[in-house]
């Protein structure tokens, strides 16, 4: 009965597409559709006859759903992503008018139009001259793509932002004139020289940036990152934020040179270094703490307010260098852990600690954002001690501590 009924009611749908009833149209169609999920024909003509173009493109992909090789429906698709897309930007929808420009990129890469949308919405002049670019290699004589750039290239060459403290100038610096940081590549050596460096104004931007890092990952904050950690000392962790805007698709081709040039001064100058024999170094300290956490702002406020009322603190940016460090500098009184942590996380390292001799009955306290029920059962059942809830407060933290390690006495 059901199929009768479906056949009816896409014969009257014929019926007003001829007519030129578009509502009576849509309205059979739909009931179509809802009766008959998998009817592949009224998708599609449903898809023509939608007057949203939003509509129009989930039509289309009920189409694909149903059957992925209808070419109608795969052809029509990277249009119909342009104009949603359109519509979405109109309303100021930016966040999914890009995703589905980017789309119809993928799927059709000499789609124009879609590339000129991009580029208008770029979240920097690098990214818009780049998509720009696109555009004049399908189309060398698009004048909006010629006109487009060099507005692009008028942003990039006047107005200029420190990548560190965001100081904002005419024009380029290779040191910013507000925080005195490095602000480009191009020479590995001056970063040899930070001691001049003001880290109070670069500190807060690198903590947004590496928010954002953690949020949307971008070739462009993953950049900024690592030169904000080298301006402020963390040569290793700014080294890997380095790579990793390099591995994100990097809006400057000169970037993987540059970092390879940093990455080969900083081993040569290492190798002059002479590291103090292990046996200077090995021996357990009973006032040492050893903190573990990704995130070297982090580890370096705590670090600060544990060293100036007298403790000793060994640092590690994650997990698998917690075995070297206590190689290294003995087994400490205290275990720092950060729960949130890429690979080996914060409760992982608990339980592999509690396994090893050299470690099973050292105290470990877990650093979290979120000290919830859940969250503190599983402190509990990976063998913690206690917790300390970030953000980062002096005071609550360092008594915290005291009950586990007593202060030390002068």
């Amino acid at each position: 009965m059901a199929q009768w009924e479906t056949v009816s009611l896409l014969r009257d749908g014929m019926a007003a597409v001829r007519a030129g009833d578009k509502a009576r149209t849509r309205s059979l169609l739909r009931r179509v559709t809802e009766l008959e999920p998998q009817n592949e024909l009224a998708w599609l003509w449903l898809a023509n006859s939608s007057e949203d173009p939003r509509e129009s493109l989930s039509c289309l992909r009920q189409v694909l759903a149903v059957n992925p090789e209808n070419e109608y429906a795969a052809s029509g698709l990277p249009e119909a992503l342009c104009r949603a897309g359109v519509v979405a930007a109109k309303a100021n929808d930016r966040a999914q008018a890009k995703v589905w420009f980017s789309e119809a990129t993928d799927l059709a890469p000499r789609n124009e139009t879609a590339w000129l949308w991009r580029a208008g919405m770029a979240d920097s002049a690098e990214e818009g001259i780049e998509y720009l670019h696109f555009v004049l290699a399908i189309n060398p004589h698009n004048k909006r793509a010629t006109q487009g750039i060099v507005h692009f290239e008028a942003r990039r060459t006047h107005k200029w932002n420190c990548p560190a403290c965001e100081f904002a100038d005419m024009q380029p610096r290779p040191r910013c004139p507000r925080c005195h940081a490095v602000t480009t590549l191009e020479v590995p050596a001056a970063f040899d020289d930070i001691q001049n460096v003001d880290r109070r104004l670069i500190e807060p931007i690198a903590k947004r940036l590496y928010n954002d890092l953690q949020l949307e990952p971008s070739s462009t904050t993953a950049y900024r990152l690592g030169l904000a950690y080298l301006n402020m000392g963390y040569a290793e962790d700014g080294l890997k934020a380095l790579q990793i805007a390099v591995k994100s698709r990097p809006a400057d081709p000169l970037w993987p040179a540059q970092i390879q040039n940093l990455i080969h001064h900083r081993q040569t100058q290492v190798a002059h270094v002479t590291e103090p024999p292990m046996a200077e170094i090995v021996g357990a300290n009973p006032s040492s703490i050893l903190i573990v956490d990704d995130c070297p702002i982090v580890r370096s406020q705590i670090s600060e307010a544990l060293r100036e009322v007298g403790y000793t603190v060994v640092e590690a940016a994650g997990g698998y260098e917690v075995v070297d460090k206590v190689r290294q500098h003995g087994t400490p009184a205290l275990f720092l852990l950060d729960v949130d942590m890429p690979g080996l996380d914060g409760y992982q390292l608990c339980k592999i600690l509690r396994q090893s001799t050299e470690t099973a009955s050292v105290p470990i306290v877990l650093m979290m954002e979120n000290a919830g029920f859940f969250n503190k059962l599983r402190g509990r059942w990976s063998g913690a001690v206690d917790r300390l809830v970030k953000p980062f407060d002096p005071q609550v933290w360092l008594a915290s501590v005291a009950k586990v390690v007593p202060i030390p006495v002068p």
